[in-house]
């Protein structure tokens, strides 16, 4: 592992040089792209890569308690100084984000509290605490990032590298259409609805939807949404938990966009589908995945998404399903599309910086853009993350499943 040091100070030096010899111990054997990390005192020392090549990126390190948090090689030390804007990063930060699989996430009480509080509360009371943590920054944030066509937040469906995020939003919703057999009259309940991205396009067609969500600031854009638009179709809002929801009439289906990933009951969650899905019926739904239930690093859970939220067991998902009235008929790997759309949000983000910080601060800012582009590492470089579409129809004793989708 080559190492220079270059343009060193005096003040703090002590300190930079404990800090190479961390960074080196945790390097030892690996091979990384090159990178600098440059400490308080302007003393710069470059890491990886081959003697005399330009470095990636380069970390800056601005103050005493930065340095020490860095040279913790502590994940959430460092997540916190960069959000306190205590550190830096020259460069894409996506590339930096390659530094994580050298940190630590050693966080027993936070990980303790995380799934000791829904023991203590209930899931049903926890998740009304938690959620709205992540969605309620306020609805204008979210539409700064997201597509303009209508505001989907989850992964959107690319057919080519090239198309725009507005176009493949319009794919991913044509197939939730297509797939789920909607049209003209059909009902669909929205489980944790967003901003009714959905409805703004499935409406268009005459689908009729209920949206639950768990978030105040949502709930009051979705019922303006329902009392207002113009489409041929109604048009519901319910402040409710899927849950403890309950209906008369059972769906043509039941939606969830980027939702399964706070709801990690899936046997609960499947037998309640059964209810509130007629025979024949569809449950579509697409999230992040990995191998590992509740693998979730503690800066995550502390900071974007507070609480037991973890990416989705494909195969414990499938065993559920295996257990009640439902089939899969599809399931689509898309973890390159996710990739590609928040790497379109995150872009998006960056756009509007300085109109975010004017609103809701450069922490807010930093913590969305950290959130967005280690996502979009994990889906694109590491693959610790991954992204399915699922299709389930209820049709055990409704003769064979349906075909194309």
């Amino acid at each position: 592992m080559a190492v220079e040091e270059v343009a060193a100070g005096s003040a703090n030096s002590q300190d930079t040089t404990r800090l190479k010899r961390a960074v080196e111990k945790r390097l030892a054997g690996q091979e990384v792209e090159r990178f600098a990390i440059v400490g308080p005192d302007g003393q710069s020392v470059v890491f990886g890569g081959s003697e005399g090549e330009v470095p990636r990126f380069t970390v800056r390190i601005h103050d005493a308690k930065a340095l020490a948090a860095f040279a913790s090689m502590d994940e959430s030390s460092i997540g916190m100084a960069y959000l306190d804007g205590r550190i830096d990063v020259d460069g894409k930060l996506m590339e930096a984000l390659a530094l994580r699989s050298l940190f630590t996430d050693r966080q027993p009480i936070w990980s303790f509290w995380r799934f000791f509080t829904p023991w203590l509360k209930g899931q049903i009371d926890a998740d009304k605490e938690w959620i709205p943590q992540h969605y309620d920054y306020g609805n204008e944030f979210y539409f700064t990032f997201l597509d303009k066509e209508v505001g989907l937040y989850s992964q959107a469906l690319y057919l080519s590298e090239d198309e725009t995020l507005e176009q493949a939003v319009v794919n991913k919703l044509e197939y939730i259409a297509s797939s789920c057999r909607l049209g003209q009259g059909s009902r669909i309940l929205d489980v944790g609805g967003g901003w009714g991205a959905a409805e703004r396009y499935l409406g268009r067609k005459g689908i009729n939807s209920t949206m639950l969500t768990l978030s105040k600031e949502q709930y009051k854009h979705l019922s303006e949404l329902a009392s207002t638009h113009d489409m041929p179709c109604e048009l519901k809002v319910e402040y409710a938990n899927i849950f403890e929801y309950q209906v008369d009439q059972p769906y043509d289906a039941v939606i969830l966009l980027g939702v399964m990933e706070h709801l990690p009951d899936y046997d609960r969650l499947l037998r309640c589908f059964e209810r509130l899905v007629r025979p024949g019926g569809f449950v579509y739904m697409d999230f992040a995945a990995n191998r590992k239930k509740y693998a979730v690093r503690s800066f995550t859970y502390r900071h974007v998404f507070p609480g037991n939220h973890t990416p989705v067991v494909l195969p414990e998902l499938l065993a559920a399903a295996n257990q009640t009235a439902f089939e899969p008929v599809a399931v689509h790997n898309d973890r390159r599309s996710y990739y590609l759309t928040l790497a379109a949000w995150a872009r998006n983000l960056e756009a509007a910086q300085e109109e975010l910080e004017a609103k809701f601060g450069n922490r807010v800012f930093r913590l969305f853009q950290l959130y967005l582009w280690g996502c979009a590492h994990q889906m694109d470089r590491s693959g610790s993350l991954e992204s399915f579409r699922v299709v389930l129809q209820r049709s055990i004793d409704q003769g064979s499943a349906v075909v194309g989708v």
